[in-house]
């Protein structure tokens, strides 16, 4: 008795599930081009290319015996630097589109689809 009184709640739930899913298609499609553009080709290689260089300007400065050093970060800042600073933002712009469309696609249009951080 409890199943014949449930059934129609069942099929009208199995029956909507497409429907909604065609309805939000659209949105969520906007959502996650958005999210991938604007993170990656803005906000990921501003955020790649800045950990990128500090990272570079480290490995150069260790490289020239003191990565903690005053003179040797200045030394290395010109080619650690620019060089981390590219290969960051590249790797980070190739990262941020993925994450971007997946985030857009889940949450259309919120903070978390076009900025770096991860959310909490």
């Amino acid at each position: 008795m409890v199943l014949s009184a449930a059934a129609p709640a069942l099929a009208l739930d199995y029956e909507a599930k497409p429907i909604a899913w065609c309805l939000m298609a659209p949105i969520r499609t906007a959502g996650a081009l958005s999210g991938a553009v604007i993170q990656g080709f803005v906000a990921a290689p501003i955020d790649g290319g800045y950990h990128g260089a500090c990272k570079g300007t480290e490995h150069v400065a260790g490289k020239f015996g003191d990565e903690k050093g005053a003179g040797q970060r200045c030394a290395a800042l010109p080619l650690g630097g620019s060089v981390g600073s590219v290969v960051g933002g590249a790797q980070a712009s190739y990262k941020g589109v993925g994450r971007g469309w997946s985030m857009g696609w889940d949450k259309p249009f919120s903070r978390w689809s076009y900025i770096t951080m991860e959310e909490k």
